[in-house]
């Protein structure tokens, strides 16, 4: 255990050092792989089918704040909808503005969410985003979180129906293709209930976290990846929607890992030592509870001069059969 600590402390203290080089990496590595998950998912453009245009562009758009690189990532999707049907993309554009609507004036700094989510799902431990958004951010969350999944849940159905919504844009009206094409985003019942539940579960985790309990992180991990786990199950069978058991108990159980690795670098406090004290001002009585963080000092190196030790015990060796 001791060993882990002292591991924590100095990942947290170079990030601290080094916060400026770290984050630029962070968003050129997240922004890169979605960049080349929407290439290979719906890639109906050609032109962006290039992997030196996305490493330069995840370059460039390493240094901006995450608000823009969603604004640019979600053209990336409009443009590439458009390339297959004139239908579809209006449709996901109409959609995209309203929830930048609410992106913008709820959650701009929580963007990383709206990228990280679609690549949690195709590497199917997307459970683990409304826990982390939960114990990382505040309910505000709920809109970036939520705008992932949607944005995920279009590119699914796109990439599933890409030949009947081909079809539809070439055999109907232009009034009744998109009515068809809104129909197939908005009844999708496994994107509801998938929202729903995130939401719920980032709230549930927000409010155990913010108790004044012991071990309230751990909890909050716990209880949120339960309620997660079975709300979506038991909502899959009243839904009657398509889901994955096994993938299901697999993404659960990595999530909740993944989590309490998180919570163990931001958040390794000491209940043994948990101090309560009180004091008081003109108006109010203080009641405070005290946890320390878990913290070990990193263990220092003696070096032995083993040379010198040598050189000293061969003087006095000489000096005894001189005297000899």
């Amino acid at each position: 255990m001791t060993g882990f600590l002292v591991l924590k402390d100095k990942i947290v203290n170079f990030y601290n050092e080094h916060g400026a080089l770290v984050r630029p990496v962070i968003k050129f590595l997240v922004t890169f792989v979605a960049f080349t998950l929407i290439n290979s998912h719906i890639g109906y453009l050609e032109i962006l089918d290039n992997r030196l245009m996305l490493l330069v562009a995840a370059i460039v758009l390493s240094f901006v704040p995450w608000s823009l690189i969603v604004v640019v990532f979600s053209g990336m999707v409009i443009v590439n909808l458009y390339a297959l049907t004139l239908e579809i993309a209006a449709v996901v554009l109409v959609l995209m503005i309203i929830m930048f609507l609410l992106f913008f004036r709820f959650s701009s700094r929580d963007g990383i969410f709206i990228l990280l989510i679609p690549i949690a799902f195709y590497l199917r431990v997307p459970y683990v985003i409304p826990i982390v958004a939960g114990l990382m951010c505040s309910p505000a969350s709920i809109v970036s979180v939520s705008f992932g999944t949607i944005v995920y849940y279009i590119l699914n159905v796109v990439e599933t129906n890409e030949t009947a919504i081909s079809n539809i844009s070439s055999d109907k009206a232009s009034t009744a293709g998109i009515g068809t094409v809104v129909s197939m985003i908005t009844g999708n019942k496994e994107m509801i209930l998938t929202v729903v539940v995130f939401a719920i579960v980032l709230l549930i985790v927000y409010a155990i976290r913010r108790k004044s309990i012991d071990h309230a992180w751990m909890k909050a991990i716990l209880i949120g990846g339960t309620v997660e786990f079975v709300a979506l199950l038991v909502g899959s069978l009243i839904l009657n929607t398509k889901v994955s058991i096994l993938w299901l108990v697999i993404g659960t159980a990595l999530s909740l890992v993944i989590a309490v690795i998180l919570q163990f670098f931001v958040f390794s406090v000491d209940y043994t030592r948990v101090e309560h004290t009180q004091f008081e001002d003109d108006e109010y009585y203080y009641y405070v509870k005290a946890v320390p963080k878990l913290n070990v000092a990193e263990p220092e190196m003696n070096v032995k001069r083993i040379n010198a030790q040598r050189q000293h015990n061969k003087n006095k060796i000489k000096k005894k059969s001189n005297k000899n």
